[in-house]
């Protein structure tokens, strides 16, 4: 659910190890380095995730004022809160046409290069936003343009992510590394939202827009001291096609994993038309009001940030990922429905801090789950067609969620959503396949045991 430098050697472990650069010519002609041995550090905190966690940090702290920036300065130059809607149209269809393709691609080149080049453009360009903010000859088609960049950039760029965090910690630590990039987001998430608007009256747009391009720039300058295994490609060259189908029957060849991406779909959608009905809500109920929607939305990243930091220093043993996972999706749905049944605004806080608390846990687990469950060289594929169906159902959502609430009243349609959900969740506590795909341990099992 999308709503759902260590000084000393002594810190970290030695993450891989290669044979000489010895190459191998496999039937079809396909040149590949071949890789000796292979071993993943013991700690969480090793040079190559720092690195990474880093960089993400960073540029997810410039993104959190670049957002805050933009929607101020979209209004002061339009005057329509519609363009903002094209523009996070511009940066989220790209994501979804090109979704699914751009992991075929992630698995065939360097995934280094592509994570290093996806933040080298964005940076670029968000810094000639800037600059064109700070010279008062910035328009919005140039925003929108820059938008779109980005949206493509971010197609390579997340799959990538995601493929290789399971290389840079070891499987014990998946779940703590996940609730780590969480803990990035949600804190500077915190951070852009109480402080930003303080900083763009002092400061403007310009100098926000030009703080996330240095930041892109920063992170892509940590990412050059990572060390990223090559996939081991296959022993026969495929099509560009056959490499994408391949991923598809991957993907949907585990029927627990076919039945926990459907709920999920659903549950996507609903959360969909409850974020885009909080706002219109708090405006309406006079008990609400605009000054208590960013007191909700401080109390949810403050769910969020507790939950990263739970899952960073426990271990989660692999038979209880699906009871964690489906008992934290179940009280996520359950905090959020009475929040707002009860419509009091202090207990209001509570639910939705907690809500957000089990949300985060339960998208940790499950994405973990994944991670491990896929092998190295379908990582890209799989995961970029998990995100693309992550991402896909919400502008419906959103656009559904709109015309109702032009219709009924917000409250009512959300109490219906979240009651629906709850119905929609109830299949994978009884559903032993996906259990099986959330449980996977390749230490003990190999993909044969959950296929079945």
């Amino acid at each position: 659910m999308e709503y759902f430098k260590w000084i000393s050697d002594k810190y970290y472990s030695r993450v891989y190890t290669y044979s000489i650069n010895k190459k191998l010519k496999l039937k079809g002609g396909l040149i590949v380095d071949s890789i000796k041995s292979f071993e993943k550090p013991k700690k969480l905190w090793n040079k190559n995730f720092f690195l990474l966690w880093q960089g993400q940090l960073v540029s997810c702290l410039g993104d959190a004022f670049y957002s805050m920036a933009l929607g101020f300065w979209v209004l002061d130059k339009t005057g329509s809160s519609s363009i903002m809607g094209i523009l996070m149209a511009a940066i989220s269809l790209p994501r979804i046409i090109i979704g699914p393709f751009a992991g075929v691609i992630v698995d065939r080149f360097d995934r280094k290069k592509m994570i290093i080049l996806g933040d080298l453009i964005r940076g670029i360009g968000i810094l000639f936003v800037g600059y064109a903010a700070y010279k008062s000859i910035l328009e919005v088609w140039m925003v929108i343009l820059i938008g779109v960049i980005c949206g493509i950039c971010s197609a390579f760029f997340n799959p990538a992510i995601s493929s290789v965090i399971p290389d840079l910690v070891s499987n014990d630590n998946i779940v703590k590394a996940n609730s780590a990039q969480q803990m990035a987001v949600s804190t500077t998430s915190l951070v852009g939202s109480l402080s930003g608007g303080f900083i763009y009256s002092i400061l403007g747009a310009s100098v926000m827009f030009i703080f996330n391009g240095i930041s892109y720039i920063i992170s892509t300058v940590t990412e050059m001291f990572i060390s990223i295994p090559k996939v081991k490609q296959k022993e026969s060259k495929l099509t560009f096609r056959e490499d994408f189908k391949e991923g598809l029957n991957f993907t949907f060849g585990f029927r627990g994993l076919v039945v926990l991406l459907a709920v999920c779909f659903a549950l996507n959608f609903f959360f969909a038309i409850f974020s885009i009905l909080l706002r219109p809500w708090f405006m309406m109920e006079e008990s609400l009001g605009v000054a208590r929607y960013g007191v909700i939305s401080a109390f949810q990243s403050i769910g969020m940030i507790v939950a990263s930091i739970l899952l960073t220093n426990i271990n989660i043993k692999a038979e209880n990922r699906a009871k964690t996972m489906l008992i934290s999706l179940f009280l996520t749905i359950t905090f959020f429905f009475l929040g707002v049944l009860i419509n009091k605004f202090y207990v209001m806080c509570v639910c939705f801090s907690f809500g957000l608390f089990f949300n985060t846990i339960s998208n940790t687990v499950m994405m973990s789950s994944m991670m491990v469950t896929v092998p190295q060289d379908m990582r890209g594929k799989v995961m970029s067609i998990v995100m693309t169906c992550s991402i896909a159902i919400q502008p419906i959502g959103t656009l559904i969620g709109g015309v109702l609430g032009d219709i009924f009243y917000p409250r009512s349609i959300m109490i219906g959503c979240f009651l629906i959900c709850m119905i929609g969740c109830v299949p994978l506590f009884f559903s032993k396949s996906t259990k099986k795909v959330l449980n996977y341990n390749p230490q003990i099992q190999n993909l044969d045991d959950i296929k079945r």
